[in-house]
């Protein structure tokens, strides 16, 4: 018996989202978590982290950037069909406290990923700003769902197609600048970006998590 796909949508080119019904995987999911999929029997394995879950659906949403055989035949697939494996919840969750003021940071398909933190940051009581980018607007993704669950949001495109052309490390850089106390920045996105936000964080001791 496989996982029914019952919701799917292209965010941009070459990203797409699904809803995979497994209640099981959906019951014990927690922010930071991901799910390993195996699209048939003869297919790979891939990881892919849990944009957001639905205990009363039973859903577990996924979003995902075609770049190779497996992410293309998953991205293939219609409302109705079924992925062969499907398990999970995996990995360490993130911890999720009153910190204070949290600054999430989410680049490219990450951006879908900070998603579940902003969320369960700001139900623990956190002020959360948002730090999104991508390469130009066309390929920039969930900032409504953001923008929903954020206090504060800042948008960046590479080439400034939307927001402030520039990176998102840039506009941390300037929030840092303001003056603006940050309890703990969470980043999520290509590992060079992640590497400079680090850097950015780094000489001002403000505890950084990526992934």
């Amino acid at each position: 018996m496989g996982y029914p796909i019952i919701y799917k949508r292209a965010l941009a080119p070459s990203i797409k989202l699904i809803k995979i019904l497994a209640p099981e995987v959906a019951g014990k999911a927690k922010p930071g978590n991901f799910v390993v999929v195996r699209v048939d029997e003869k297919g790979e394995r891939i990881p892919l982290t849990i944009v957001d879950f639905d205990v009363k659906e039973g859903s577990i949403t996924l979003v995902f950037l075609e770049v190779g055989v497996t992410t293309m035949k998953l991205g293939r697939l219609e409302v109705g069909d079924e992925v062969a494996d499907f398990v999970g919840p995996l990995g360490n969750p993130t911890e999720i406290k009153h910190f204070g003021h949290v600054v999430c940071v989410g680049g490219g398909v990450g951006i879908a990923a900070i998603y579940p933190l902003v969320k369960a940051f700001k139900e623990a009581g956190n002020t959360v700003t948002s730090i999104i980018g991508a390469r130009n607007a066309e390929l920039l993704i969930f900032e409504d769902e953001i923008k929903s669950v954020s206090d504060k949001v800042y948008v960046t495109t590479d080439d400034g197609s939307k927001g402030r052309k520039g990176f998102v490390s840039d506009a941390l850089k300037e929030l840092i600048k303001k003056g603006a106390r940050i309890d703990r920045v969470y980043a999520v996105g290509p590992a060079i970006m992640m590497k400079v936000v680090s850097d950015v964080t780094k000489p001002h001791g403000i505890k950084t998590v990526v992934s």
